[in-house]
């Protein structure tokens, strides 16, 4: 090798050692090679941006515009497949279109801008699984009630309870009459049909047939260990620990009544007219009194609130406790509602879905479907909304710009939406097949 050569050899090392360090040096500082055509020279280098991505559960595949990203080393040689969490650097300012994709799982789409400088989020992404329905019990369409910590399903019309924890159910009593299902504060007891049923099959805390067979519409008042029922036109108090009974309001044409922390809310009707009418429980004085259109009515508690709702006119009544004007707001047209916690209600009519925060009176069409609703389940930390038609459920994430629901499943008479208390398995009536009855299908 002559002289000549290697000097030139030299040279050229040179030279290509400092323009790899320039431009890995411009890279890594945030700026990239701009080339288009015609050529902007004031554009030759472009401040590129960062995508801070994460999803639950991690591990999921990332495309932007289509293209899977992998990871890049100096001018992307060597590059491996990268997965969430990441953070991605040196991207070029616009808008793209992100696309996360995990084995056995719904892919998800997304919007995102990068801008100059600047690190853009994208940590609201939520899988859910692709997962086959599992059956629970084989039952016709009935009540069912969910106890208060989400552990255990109660079937009105077969009186079975199931464990979801262990997935086994027992009877614990014949099914049938009144559908009027009151937990207790512990989820050990169910007030059902007259009875006091313990869910571990232990003898009833208080036998309610020694009241009578004209007693009825029971109401429990588990923290001052009282059970209301009516008998006739009376609405009577009984003292479980004393034994004893006593009468509170007589004389009237009660239409529907409640108990609520010390308060009997009743509709009663006086000369073709119906009157929501608020008493205190222990006095029988009558607080308030408000005229009601003609309707088919009805009361609703849970643990947050007491509700007045009227199936003729589709009306839902929020009532508030101890106020001199105990409807707080009405809402129609309403099918089924939710409350989410003390201040935040879920609700939809046939082909809508809307949510109402109490605190700044902020009401919300969260989406409208094309086919009659039949259920609706929200997680609200995580903000994704199922719902149900009569064939198909679908889940929908609140916090993605563009709201594409996926179909979790079709089947047959799908109703009674519930999520679980860790909101990972949703609960369902529904006919699959030639099988009837309750389902769980697993999201996460």
């Amino acid at each position: 090798m002559s002289k000549k050569f290697r000097d030139f050899l030299f040279i050229a090392f040179i030279v290509l050692f400092v323009f790899i360090t320039f431009f890995v040096s411009v890279y890594a500082v945030g700026y990239s090679l701009n080339i288009s055509w015609p050529p902007r020279f004031d554009q030759v280098f472009q401040k590129t941006g960062m995508l801070i991505l994460d999803s639950e559960p991690t591990g999921a595949s990332i495309f932007l515009n289509g293209n899977k990203q992998r990871r890049s080393f100096l001018l992307d040689l060597g590059r491996d497949e990268i997965t969430t969490p990441v953070k991605i650097k040196n991207l070029p300012p616009g808008e793209y279109t992100l696309r996360l994709e995990k084995e056995g799982y719904w892919p998800l789409e997304k919007k995102i801008s990068i801008y100059p400088g600047q690190s853009t989020f994208a940590e609201d992404f939520i899988l859910f699984k692709r997962s086959l329905p599992l059956n629970l019990a084989l039952c016709g369409p009935q009540e069912i009630s969910i106890s208060p910590d989400s552990k255990n399903i109660f079937l009105a019309n077969d009186g079975t309870i199931i464990n979801l924890k262990t997935e086994n159910s027992k009877q614990l009593v014949t099914g049938g009459g009144n559908v009027n299902i009151q937990w207790s504060q512990d989820s050990s007891q169910i007030l059902f049909n007259g009875d006091i049923l313990q869910l571990d099959g232990g003898a009833s805390s208080y036998n309610l047939s020694t009241l009578g067979q004209s007693a009825s519409d029971f109401y429990w008042d588990e923290k001052n260990k009282k059970i209301y029922y009516r008998s006739g036109s009376s609405i009577a108090c009984v003292l479980t620990d004393k034994n004893t009974a006593s009468t509170i309001l007589k004389g009237g044409d009660y239409i529907a009544y409640a108990v609520r922390d010390g308060l009997i809310y009743t509709v009663e009707k006086q000369e073709e007219n119906n009157y929501l009418k608020v008493y205190e429980a222990d006095s029988a004085l009558l607080r308030s009194s408000s005229l009601l259109p003609s309707g088919d009515y009805s009361f609703n508690q849970n643990n947050y609130h007491i509700n007045l709702y009227d199936r003729k006119q589709q009306s839902l009544y929020l009532l508030s406790d101890y106020s001199a004007q105990p409807i707080s707001r009405q809402i129609r047209p309403v099918i089924s509602w939710q409350w989410l916690n003390e201040g935040f209600l879920i609700w939809h009519n046939e082909f809508e879905i809307y949510s109402l925060n109490t605190a700044n009176n902020r009401q919300e069409l969260l989406t409208r479907v094309s086919e009659p609703l039949s259920g609706i389940a929200w997680n609200q930390s995580k903000n994704y909304l199922i719902y149900a038609s009569d064939t198909q459920i679908q889940i929908v994430n609140l916090s993605l710009d563009k709201k594409i629901p996926i179909v979790l499943l079709k089947a047959e008479k799908i109703s009674k939406l519930y999520l679980d208390e860790k909101n990972q398995l949703l609960y369902f009536y529904a006919q699959i097949g030639q099988q009837a009855g309750i389902y769980k299908l697993q999201l996460q």
